[in-house]
This record gives structure tokens, C-alpha cells and sequence, in this order.
């Protein structure tokens, strides 16, 4: 999970696209390093141009991080993978799916469409740049192109490096795969590989620093992100694994505390907030699922109007990332709790409430898994 939390800034193709705040420190220190290169030689820029150049430059860079992480997601979306967002980070970019891919196939082919797109970029900005300067245009117009065909040769490079979760060690994975038939030995493989980048990464970033390079930092914490993310995708796949199967009305508690929309504030506070220290509640009807009342809403209300004022004028619509059906994957549901950074889910069928699954309860359950080894 990226820290900081992101805004939304649109879809394409269907995806919701985000940025998330540590992006904007990646856009501030790209557009100063390279508003300064503009300057020197051979470029010699005016402090002006160079800056706008440098905007510019650092803008497209990021559009193509966008594109490479597209091609990821729509090779996914042909292959019946669907993916949730989008977000750009200090790091790049990644695509969030909804669940690993079925087979070798298909991870190679999504591993491989976005170092494809990366290195289609390069030859497309290079073209580009070669053409305006066969036209004799203003090296203010033509210098960003040959920077931003180098940046995107070199991205597509860089996510080769066969080290999971990289591109290249999806592809290492694979073929893995492939070879062995069996994805978790796979990816423990490539997951091993890719912390091996990481160390290498790190070993570079402080031999770096300390022949007085301070660009060597950016190194040590690529390679520390990189080492995070094979850890954690190895776990999240022996996660799967321990859950394979197991559905969410096979662990849910099926008796759920509610609250009927006739109550008053008063009541649902001393009946139920004080009596249970819960801090939000299904709000139910007939048995059918109304929304949710929280101690958030209830806070909005004027304490001298909590008599007067009833659950259903308060409570909020229940949206669809806090609830899940039944028949579900335990995994998808912890999944989906640990994206909405949320401690349960409720358990919804036809509109009707049936039961209620925690955090608790799937961690519970892979503890007592792991102690049997089953």
C-alpha cells in the first residue's frame, strides 16, 4: 500500500487514475535537475526556457509513465484481469489488479507490454527529435525530445532487470512458471532475484554517496522500495495460497449487530454506540440493508437535536467498497480491505444483509492454518 494517500484526477479506459502526494516531490526535484541541465552546455538555455522546457519535460515523462502503466492494464483487461486504478508515485507508477494472473501466458504478455511501450516511447521521442532537427526549429522546442527518448529507453531498461516485482522479473517469473509449474515456488524464485537487484541498487546508491555523489540516495531508497515490494509479494501469494478456496460465508459472523431507521439519535447512542463500542452500525429494515450510521454522523448532529432526530435522516448510503458477497474469496475480501484501509466488510446478498467479516477473523483463521500446516 503506497503511503501519503493519493487524489483521483480521472479515468482512462474505464480506470481511475491517481496521483499520489509523494509524486509531486519526484515532479519538483525532475523539473529542477533538469531545468538546471538546460542551462549548461551544450543545451545554454536562457533560466526562462529552461524552466519551461523543464516543466514540460518532467510532464510528457510522466504522461509516459501513465502509458506504460496503461499497456500493463489493457493486455490485463484482455485477459479478464481487472484492474482498479492507476496511481503515479515517487517511484513511477503501478497498476492495481484485482488478482494474479491464471497462467504463465498471460503474465508474460502483461509483464512485457509496458517495457514494450516504454522503448516504443524512446523510438517515437526520437524521431521526433530527429525530425526537428532536420527542420532547424529552436533547440527550446527540439531539447526536450532527445530527453525524453533517453528517459524512456532507459525506463524500459531499468524494469527488465529480471527482480521481482519488476517487469522483468514478471517475465523471469513466467517463464518460471512455465518451466516448473508451480507459481509460488516461481515467484519465490523471482522475488529472491529481485531482492538481489535490490541490494545491487543500494550497494550502487552508497558507493555513490560516499565518492560524493548525493544522487546515490535516490539509489538506496529504490532499492529499499524494491526489496519492500519482493517481500511483500511473495507473502501476498502465500496469503492466496493458505486462503485458496475458502469463501467469505464460510468465516463470517452471521449475527450482526443493526439499527432500525425508525431510532432516534438518543436511542442508537445509549442502545447501541455506548452499549457495544462499535463506531459504525448497519442500519436495516425488513431485513433489508439501508446504509450505515457512524459516530461521524452522529458527531454532525446538534446534541440538543438527538431526540428529535431519527437514524434514517442521518445515516450514510452503504458504498460498494464496504461491502462484499458472500460468495466471495476470503483473499478478495482481505484484499479489499487492506486497499480501503477499512477492519471489516459486510456481507450483502440481494440487498439483504447476511453476515459480517473482519480482519480478525481471516487472520485468525490463517494463524490456525499455518500452526496445522494444511
Amino acid at each position: 500500500m503506497l503511503p501519503f494517500g493519493s487524489i483521483r484526477i480521472g479515468r482512462i479506459l474505464g480506470i481511475n487514475v491517481e496521483i499520489n502526494y509523494t509524486w509531486f516531490v519526484i515532479f519538483l526535484l525532475v523539473t529542477v535537475a533538469l531545468t538546471l541541465t538546460f542551462q549548461e552546455k551544450p543545451y545554454q538555455l536562457s533560466p526562462l526556457a529552461s524552466l519551461v522546457d523543464g516543466v514540460i519535460t518532467s510532464l510528457l515523462f510522466f504522461v509516459s509513465v501513465l502509458l506504460h502503466e496503461l499497456c500493463h492494464s489493457f493486455v490485463a483487461r484482455l485477459n479478464g484481469i481487472p484492474i482498479k486504478k492507476i496511481t503515479l508515485f515517487i517511484f513511477g507508477g503501478v497498476a492495481q489488479m484485482s488478482r494474479e494472473p491464471d497462467n504463465p501466458g498471460v503474465e508474460f504478455k502483461m509483464a512485457i507490454a509496458g517495457p514494450l511501450a516504454s522503448f516504443l516511447l524512446a523510438l517515437v521521442f526520437g524521431l521526433i527529435f530527429w525530425l526537428f532537427q532536420i527542420l532547424g526549429l529552436n533547440r527550446v522546442i527540439v531539447v526536450p525530445f532527445i530527453f525524453l527518448a533517453e528517459i524512456n529507453l532507459a525506463l524500459g531498461l531499468f524494469n527488465m532487470a529480471p527482480g521481482f516485482p519488476l517487469d522483468g522479473g514478471r517475465v523471469l517469473r513466467a517463464a518460471l512458471w512455465y518451466w516448473y509449474h508451480d507459481l509460488e515456488r516461481a515467484t519465490r524464485i523471482a522475488a529472491g532475484f529481485g531482492q538481489g537487484v535490490a541490494g545491487l541498487l543500494v550497494l550502487i546508491g552508497f558507493l555513490s554517496v560516499i565518492m560524493g555523489n548525493l544522487g546515490g540516495v535516490w539509489f538506496i531508497l529504490l532499492g529499499w522500495f524494491l526489496n519492500q515490494a519482493a517481500q511483500a509479494s511473495y507473502k501476498q501469494l502465500v496469503l492466496q495460497r493458505s486462503l485458496s478456496g475458502i469463501k467469505v460465508e464460510e468465516i463470517m459472523t452471521r449475527e450482526v449487530q443493526t439499527v432500525e431507521p425508525s431510532l432516534t439519535i438518543d436511542q442508537v447512542v445509549n442502545e447501541h454506540f455506548l452499549r457495544y463500542k462499535f463506531g459504525r452500525f448497519p442500519v436495516v429494515e425488513n431485513g433489508r440493508l439501508l446504509g450505515v450510521i457512524t459516530l461521524h454522523d452522529v458527531k454532525e448532529i446538534p446534541r440538543e437535536s438527538w431526540s428529535i432526530t431519527t437514524v434514517w435522516e442521518t445515516m450514510d448510503p452503504l458504498e460498494e467498497h464496504l461491502k462484499i458477497s458472500p460468495g466471495e474469496d476470503a483473499v478478495q475480501a482481505l484484499m479489499q480491505m487492506a486497499r480501503e484501509e477499512v477492519g471489516h466488510l459486510l456481507v450483502v446478498e440481494d440487498d439483504s444483509l447476511v453476515g459480517l467479516v473482519t480482519r480478525t477473523d481471516i487472520i485468525k483463521l490463517i494463524k490456525v492454518k499455518t500452526e496445522l500446516g494444511v
